[in-house]
């Protein structure tokens, strides 16, 4: 088997999974695929890349780990992601593929695949195999009115891969190590307008993912990250210079001076003077 199908773009744009292109290969002891990231190849800097094995074996690499798959496995890429994965030579695998996009997919994968491909092991490959089967039965004979069947059946599929499936790699935090260097940044540069689009922006991820990560990675929300770092510059302002609250507030990134006092009174419990004073009493 060695099967390509492309799907057209559906009517309805805001599916929440959609094939792009579905297929397969079976006695190809030859399958090497080796990308880069961020690679357009098959849109794949935008979409996910779902591999199913259903005999034989290969390999994945990543992070310099080789991992063998077999019958019942699989893998998951999220879209950019560098990769590398290749069929045996003496057992070729029997694998089916599918490329998708859609909306709000990280909720629905539950982050799966965004920081490292997922390898997984089925306790149940038969539901699965007919699914995608049913995917590539339709694709061959793709017809309009074939568009949301074809979008329930992946959504069944993804929906079922996760209830029926274990994890095979231990997961490697990237997403914590990410982070951790856009905050850094993000507090030396807090006087600069920073919106979460953008912060999400430097660490290649999307703003829903890097919000959540944000969150569990330190404990507070990413505008409360930034109204923190904001604060501790203007203490230091406050403590150390003549300058007025206007030009501090506008020093440190805030637009208004009444914006800072509130949001400095709200969090130090007193006015920006006052934390100035009670300073230099110290100091005195």
């Amino acid at each position: 088997m060695n099967e390509h199908i492309f799907l057209p773009k559906p009517l309805f744009p805001r599916h929440v999974c959609f094939p792009d292109y579905i297929g397969g290969f079976s006695e190809f002891p030859d399958h090497l695929v080796n990308r880069e990231f961020q690679t357009q190849e098959f849109n794949l800097h935008r979409n996910y890349n779902l591999h199913v094995v259903l005999d034989g074996k290969g390999y994945l690499v990543t992070e310099g780990k080789r991992y063998e798959l077999g019958k019942g496995q699989g893998f998951l890429y999220g879209p950019g992601m560098r990769q590398k994965y290749y069929s045996d030579s003496s057992e070729p695998w029997n694998i089916r593929w599918i490329h998708f996009y859609g909306e709000r997919l990280e909720e629905l994968l539950d982050s799966r695949g965004l920081d490292e491909p997922w390898l997984f092991s089925l306790s149940n490959l038969s539901s699965i195999e007919s699914l995608i089967e049913k995917l590539l039965s339709l694709g061959r004979t793709y017809q309009i009115d074939d568009e949301y069947t074809v979008a329930s059946a992946l959504y069944e599929l993804l929906t079922r891969l996760q209830t029926t499936s274990d994890r095979l790699n231990v997961p490697i935090n990237h997403a914590s190590d990410k982070i951790r260097a856009v905050a850094n940044y993000v507090r030396s540069h807090s006087h600069e307008s920073f919106s979460i689009d953008k912060a999400a922006a430097l660490a290649g991820y999307s703003t829903h993912y890097f919000s959540r990560k944000f969150g569990q990675t330190f404990g507070k929300s990413f505008p409360d990250f930034l109204l923190e770092a904001r604060l501790i510059q203007a203490k230091r302002l406050l403590a150390s210079t003549q300058l007025s609250v206007k030009q501090i507030a506008l020093d440190t990134g805030f637009s208004q001076a009444s914006y800072f006092s509130a949001c400095f009174r709200q969090l130090e419990g007193m006015t920006p003077l006052q934390f100035r004073s009670l300073h230099r009493i110290g100091e005195e």
